[in-house]
């Protein structure tokens, strides 16, 4: 009977609050778009859990320019790297001897994460429509379902949690391998930083295992050859 009321609060809820509305309270919740706007560059140290390995990641991002994805495994030290026109990738760990330009169609889907407000749901200048669709449980939590669609025309389904209004999974269309598949990311063990920004230091897409991040730096210069593949 409890879980019951405690549903039709949830839908009752969901009635009154407009997509937009649900949008502005996850904005202010992880921190508002100010505080948001002041994040310049990105750094992250963690590691990755696959099939019972550790995965040593860190994640350097330059907001909205460019973004390298560093691993270590097996002994030895990969990368990839995005920028607005071009990307590489160095995986020795798979037989690769030098690194190689990314195809097209890998580079575009890559190039959605240099915008790091874009990852997180903040930037209503990148969205040109949200719509609400109804309530979901992720993880036993209660969920607003936000349909958006991006001014790129890509479009994704956003779970935001009804208590906290953190944005929970994201689901989309993404190109791997050569072929459309729908993609979904779980967020979770969010941690207010001293910048006044809330990030997920947890999260798991799909077929990639967990990645937990156990450090984080903001607006620390960052060399441009961080970027480059030579390192020069």
């Amino acid at each position: 009977m409890a879980l019951a009321i405690a549903c039709t609060g949830v839908t009752v809820q969901a009635q009154t609050l407009t997509a937009d509305q649900v949008l502005q309270k996850h904005i202010d919740a992880v921190g508002g778009i100010d505080n948001w706007n002041k994040i310049k560059t990105v750094k992250l140290v963690g590691s990755m859990s696959q099939q019972g390995m550790e995965i040593g990641m860190t994640e350097t991002i330059v907001n909205g320019k460019a973004m390298r994805v560093d691993i270590s495994a097996m002994g030895q030290n990969g990368y990839m790297i995005y920028t607005t026109t071009e990307g590489w990738m160095y995986m020795p760990f798979m037989g690769q001897k030098e690194p190689t330009a990314l195809p097209a169609d890998q580079l575009k889907g890559a190039q959605e994460q240099l915008n790091f407000k874009n990852n997180q749901l903040v930037d209503k200048a990148l969205i040109t429509k949200v719509a609400l669709d109804g309530t979901d449980t992720i993880s036993n939590m209660p969920c607003y379902k936000l349909k958006v669609t991006n001014k790129d025309g890509s479009e994704q389904m956003c779970y935001i949690d009804t208590k906290t209004f953190y944005l929970i999974r994201a689901e989309k269309k993404a190109q791997v391998q050569g072929e459309d598949q729908e993609v979904a990311v779980t967020f979770s063990n969010f941690v207010k930083q001293p910048e006044g920004i809330v990030i997920p230091m947890m999260m798991n897409a799909a077929g990639q295992g967990d990645i937990t991040f156990k450090s984080v730096e903001f607006n620390k210069t960052i060399d441009d050859k961080t970027f480059r593949p030579d390192g020069k």
